[in-house]
């Protein structure tokens, strides 16, 4: 049989299909309400087909569905090339099975409505097809079968207001969203020809909606599951729940127009008020509200401190064994510059904080007023922002290997029994600085006491962090030794100095339990 007679003979049976009795032309319930609402709460609903073309010449068919969010998907076969939005997916044989296949469904979707067209094309799967053409129509049912059919609008018509008690949604504020989505979703799982529904100050219809040209309309106005025409002019809000806002050259709205689950288009009239979208109402929006979830407990809550503490403390001495493998010679000079010139490395910190912002903007503006610098800023940005990170986390592993290094010496000269190294003070430093937030971590969960607590360690933190930072700046990144104290005059180095540093003019002490240095 040719291609002709088969689609004549489609055509004829398609002509001659019965249409189900219950199918009544304006009858709401028709629509199938419960679709339509579970597509509306779906937080992420599938692209809907509101039109569709087709177009078939001796050497291509295609078909080209506009989506409801205003975008198009076109299936193209031309000329041996298969087509998903513009783009080749895959080659067939002209006059072969894939091609004949395409041609009847493009041909037959030309004279079905779109819901029928998007449900034949969902359905659409030819057989026989081998190698590229079956790849390519594979591709092609993928893609189709994403696309479901819209729910036409009911007959327009008038929403009566509820009785006292019943469903009253106000829209005098539009932008409180939490407030209107549940009273939304109750309208809309209830529409139909029982609904009944109050609009204080204004009126509410259900399916498509107009404002003549000539019409003048005061009050607000809801519009559920139809698109709002404005024409004329609106002394008010405007509100439609799946559907779209069209605002005509020459329409005048006064209010806000908010559109939930539709798009606002704005041919050339004017709104006085602020246009909003809403992608669709919220799952739970339908659902009552429901109750708070219950707080942490106190156990819980110390338990998540202490999780975190633990971490940052992982991360902080792994950084620092690093550092000590690969630069200990400069974390130990950084070391000493926080020990012997604590107070001059808090202040340069100070006023490196303070400076910090000021000197990246003159770096940034003196390489764009060059030529060549404009290239530059991007990594003239980076470098900075990674100096700055460095900076601070050497500087505070250093404070941490201060404070290591005084502690475990301390220990030494009364008698502890041990090996100093920089991995143990660094480990000793980073166990007092966790120390300082113990107590926020355990008592965090009170009200007042956890809030002093936080603030104590922050800002304790926050000095150690400050003090490490200038000792970065002052010592070079641990180049220089200018104020570690390692420059000592020639009568301070005493036979006992690698034991006990002793200062200018004060005989170093003996170590316990050995003998006196004989006389001589």
């Amino acid at each position: 049989m040719r291609k002709a007679d088969r689609l004549l003979l489609l055509a004829a049976y398609l002509t001659f299909l019965p249409v189900p009795a219950s199918a009544t032309p304006g009858d709401p319930r028709a629509s199938n309400t419960l679709e339509r609402l579970r597509g509306l709460l779906d937080p992420d609903p599938a692209p809907a087909a509101r039109h569709h073309l087709a177009s078939v010449t001796p050497s291509s068919a295609e078909l080209i569905f506009r989506l409801r969010d205003h975008s198009e998907l076109s299936v193209e076969l031309s000329e041996g090339v298969v087509r998903i939005g513009r783009e080749p997916v895959g080659h067939y044989s002209p006059g072969g099975d894939l091609e004949d296949a395409w041609w009847e469904l493009v041909s037959s979707a030309a004279s079905l409505p779109t819901a029928d067209a998007v449900l034949m094309v969902r359905e659409w799967a030819p057989r026989g097809l081998q190698g590229a053409e079956a790849k390519a129509a594979s591709r092609i049912r993928e893609r189709t079968r994403q696309v479901k059919a819209a729910t036409p609008s009911p007959a327009p018509q008038v929403i009566p207001p509820a009785p006292e008690g019943g469903l009253v949604i106000d829209l005098s504020d539009l932008g409180d969203q939490a407030r209107l989505e549940p009273l939304l979703a109750r309208a809309v799982r209830e529409s139909g020809p029982g609904l009944r529904l109050t609009v204080p100050g204004g009126q509410a219809h259900l399916g498509d909606f107009s404002v003549g040209s000539g019409e003048s309309l005061v009050g607000h106005l809801l519009v559920l599951q139809g698109t709002a025409d404005v024409y004329g002019r609106l002394d008010g809000n405007l509100l439609t729940v799946d559907g779209d806002i069209v605002i005509h050259p020459g329409a005048f709205v006064s209010g806000d127009v908010l559109a939930v689950g539709g798009h606002v288009h704005d041919e050339g009239g004017e709104v006085t008020g602020e246009i909003r979208t809403l992608g669709s109402l919220g799952p739970d929006a339908a659902a009552p509200q429901a109750e708070a979830a219950p707080s942490i407990s106190p156990v819980g809550h110390t338990l998540r401190n202490i999780a975190g503490l633990v971490g940052v403390f992982l991360t902080l001495l792994g950084i620092g064994f690093g550092l000590v493998l690969f630069g200990r010679p400069q974390l130990e000079i950084l070391s000493d510059t926080v020990s012997h010139s604590f107070g001059r490395s808090f202040v340069v910190g100070v006023l490196a904080q303070v400076l910090a912002l000021p000197t990246f903007g003159m770096l940034v503006v003196g390489l764009i007023l060059t030529v060549v610098g404009v290239l530059l800023v991007p990594f003239a940005v980076i470098a900075f922002v990674l100096l700055a990170i460095v900076a601070l986390l050497a500087g505070f592993l250093a404070v941490a290997h201060a404070m290591g290094e005084t502690y475990t010496r301390r220990r030494l000269a009364a008698g502890m029994i041990g090996s100093p190294n920089s991995y143990r003070y660094v480990v000793t430093g980073l166990v007092g600085i966790v120390a300082v937030w113990s107590g926020w971590a355990v008592f965090g969960w009170v009200p007042v006491a956890g809030f002093v607590m936080l603030g104590a360690a922050a800002l304790v933190t926050w000095l150690l962090a400050t003090a490490g930072l200038g000792a970065a700046l002052l010592s070079r990144f641990g180049a220089r030794e200018n104020f570690a104290g390692r420059i000592l005059p020639a009568e301070a180095l005493t036979d006992e100095y690698l034991w006990a540093t002793p200062q200018f003019g004060v005989p170093a002490g003996r170590r316990p339990g050995s003998p006196r240095t004989p006389e001589r």
